[in-house]
């Protein structure tokens, strides 16, 4: 899984890796905006067994009962599902105490609930509770560890997109000993907020939709240039997501002291990717078109790779388009729910691309029976599809350019609007920010 997720995802950073205990018992709690992905995501960044805490309503059938504890699953009842498999609850909290006090790991989503959105969910108590429940058992000697995790997605649902997880300090159960003792109850929600407070650190939360659309839209016009301004790299995504908090706190500012301002930069970015869209581009297509130099001189190197690669592409979409494929359309048959869709997706791609591979590699010497042209066409099926892959895009992109000279040719105006809008836009952005910035140095 971890070579599958290093091929999925196309960059995975880690920030404050080293603060994970490498021993002791430990809970582990993540935001949770992809069902499956999520689990395997922090699994595989561990270096010890993981058990995991899910909802009860996922062992409903025979099956799910007979695999999941396989997958160290511990089933936990929640109130709203069935009421009725409450009781059972205490044998689980004692089951979490007992792998607790022999050093074990417990990873949880204490959100409760799974929604691909930048957002935190409201918080349960159940880990506050194990952790302290299991403290209060051995006189708050144990040394149970709370590390929280925030899980941010570029998109957990596609394939080459970027991972950050941002890791905090742990929390140590033992600091709440005298709040346990004058009140259980109020331990668990003060360790409940403590742990809150530090996954809406480590995540890109954000307060509702409408905030969250004009954010994107910032960042999707505004990011490129700040970035470049700022020095920051493409693969510092430590850097990167501090730089989508300042844009969150800034939006958030002034929507409260100029929502007028705010209203007429979001009336503005809308007409213009309305306008993008009703011709089939994306900004970063006129961002490309302005940074780039004469059409024929930038595309006559990339058309002469497109010419000569052809039979390459040809040569691996035949040998990779099925396992590529068959996880995609079975996710989607499998659930309606997008939040489940990129971890089926990648997991079936490791099961479909083991056995379509193999298959192939002992077809080619069952025929051939020549070891180095096995050998050599075994290499070729990942390499091929890999540039399969990068073929496929650079066609996109070089039809995206042709879309754009035809426009230049037959919409001039309208083109060389929607740059000045996009010039306009970026400006007034950049006058927002040095204000912000000016009166946050000021307080």
């Amino acid at each position: 899984m971890q070579i599958t997720m290093r091929v999925f995802f196309r960059s995975i950073m880690v920030r404050n890796k080293e603060l994970i205990p490498d021993k002791g018992p430990l809970i582990v709690l993540a935001n949770h905006p992809s069902t499956f992905m999520d689990p395997i995501v922090v699994a595989a960044m561990l270096n010890r067994e993981v058990y995991f805490l899910g909802k009860g309503v996922l062992f409903s059938s025979g099956f799910m009962k007979w695999l999941l504890p396989k997958f160290n699953v511990i089933p936990i009842y929640r109130q709203q599902d069935d009421p009725a498999m409450m009781a059972k609850n205490k044998e689980i909290f004692n089951k979490c105490f007992e792998h607790l006090e022999n050093g074990g790991i417990l990873v949880m989503f204490p959100e409760g609930t799974s929604i691909t959105e930048r957002r935190l969910r409201p918080i349960k108590t159940g880990a506050a509770r194990i952790a302290l429940g299991a403290e209060a058992r051995n006189d708050f000697k144990l040394g149970v560890k709370i590390i929280t995790v925030g899980l941010n997605y570029e998109n957990p649902h596609k394939f080459d997109r970027d991972l950050f997880i941002n890791i905090y300090k742990p929390i140590t159960a033992g600091d709440y000993k005298n709040d346990y003792a004058a009140d259980e109850f109020k331990a668990s929600e003060n360790l409940t907020e403590e742990i809150r407070k530090q996954l809406e650190k480590s995540i890109i939360a954000i307060e509702d939709d409408k905030t969250d659309k004009l954010v994107r839209d910032v960042e999707t016009l505004y990011k490129y240039k700040l970035s470049k301004d700022l020095g920051i790299g493409r693969k510092d995504k430590d850097a990167d997501f501090t730089m989508t908090k300042n844009i969150i706190e800034a939006v958030n500012y002034y929507k409260i002291h100029d929502p007028a301002r705010v209203e007429k930069i979001r009336t503005r970015i809308k007409w213009y990717i309305n306008n993008l869209d009703a011709v089939g581009l994306k900004d970063n297509d006129i961002a490309r078109s302005q940074n780039s130099g004469s059409f024929i001189g930038s595309n006559l190197k990339a058309f002469f790779i497109l010419i000569s690669g052809f039979p390459v592409y040809i040569y691996g979409l035949i040998n990779n388009y099925l396992p590529f494929e068959i996880p995609a359309a079975a996710a989607k048959k499998i659930s309606s729910s997008i939040e489940f869709r990129g971890a089926i997706g990648m997991v079936g791609g490791m099961f479909t691309f083991i056995i379509f591979y193999t298959i192939q590699i002992i077809l080619m010497w069952k025929y051939t029976h020549a070891r180095w042209l096995t050998i050599t066409y075994g290499l070729s099926l990942p390499l091929s599809g890999i540039f399969t892959y990068w073929y496929y895009h650079t066609v996109h992109k070089m039809r995206t350019k042709w879309i754009l000279m035809t426009l230049f040719y037959k919409k001039s105006v309208f083109v060389s609007t929607l740059i000045t809008e996009r010039e306009d836009i970026i400006a007034e952005l950049d006058k927002s920010k040095n204000e912000y910035k000016a009166l946050m140095l000021g307080n």
